[in-house]
């Protein structure tokens, strides 16, 4: 058996690459579990967003050939799918004591302490797109910031791999901060599949032998 785990795709936000995650799931093995590790959508805004509903058709065709599991992200946590098929809603996952898989999110210390800051920087972020700078998605805006950046970053890894180890996994993988990483921390590794609005595509590939994280590129996997 193999899982493909893959984060933050966004769909209804403008910056979604929702024709490379079509491509994605097209290319997935018959005999692979598909495991949506949060913010799938942004918010429940998906649902009108133009193209983006076949996104959420296709997930649906996917369940009914093999399991799908969607983590809810602080993005798509209240979101109630209408008519979601065959597709399992979990907070978590894990493959045996291989690898947990949560979004972050609860990982997170930085950015539920901080709303007022973050609802000032995404206001900031908006004028700026207004007043003529690149449309770009408010995460990658905010790693023009390096040392904010590196704190939720750290907050989220450290946090993620403290629950691995106590809970006696060998690895755990999170999305959530849109930023790709793979280091061993206290013994755990930690793996973070960034996000798809950027133009730069990662997922994670378990079967019996390896845990590995791949880029998608091309598509293909």
């Amino acid at each position: 058996m193999k899982f493909f785990v893959v984060s933050d795709i966004h769909l209804g936000n403008a910056h979604c690459h929702r024709d490379a995650f079509l491509g994605f799931l097209a290319g997935l093995p018959q005999d692979a579990e598909l495991i949506l590790n949060g913010d799938i959508i942004d918010r429940w805004h998906a649902d009108g967003a133009d193209g983006h509903v076949e996104v959420l058709d296709q997930l649906r065709e996917e369940s009914r050939r093999r399991t799908v599991i969607w983590i809810r992200g602080n993005h798509d946590e209240t979101y109630v799918m209408e008519d979601p098929a065959e597709i399992t809603f979990r907070t978590s996952y894990a493959v045996g004591k291989r690898l947990f898989i949560a979004h972050g999110h609860d990982f997170d210390n930085v950015m539920p302490h901080h709303r007022v800051f973050i609802k000032g920087f995404k206001a900031m972020h908006n004028l700026r797109i207004w007043l003529g700078a690149d449309s770009v998605h408010v995460a990658l805006y905010a790693k023009k910031f390096p040392a904010l950046y590196r704190v939720l970053k750290e907050s989220v890894a450290l946090n993620a791999t403290e629950h691995a180890r106590e809970n006696g996994y060998d690895a755990v993988t999170c999305g959530h901060t849109h930023l790709v990483d793979d280091r061993e921390i206290m013994g755990v590794r930690y793996i973070n599949t960034g996000s798809w609005t950027e133009d730069d595509f990662h997922y994670v590939e378990v079967d019996e032998s390896c845990i590995c994280l791949k880029s998608f590129c091309n598509g293909t996997h």
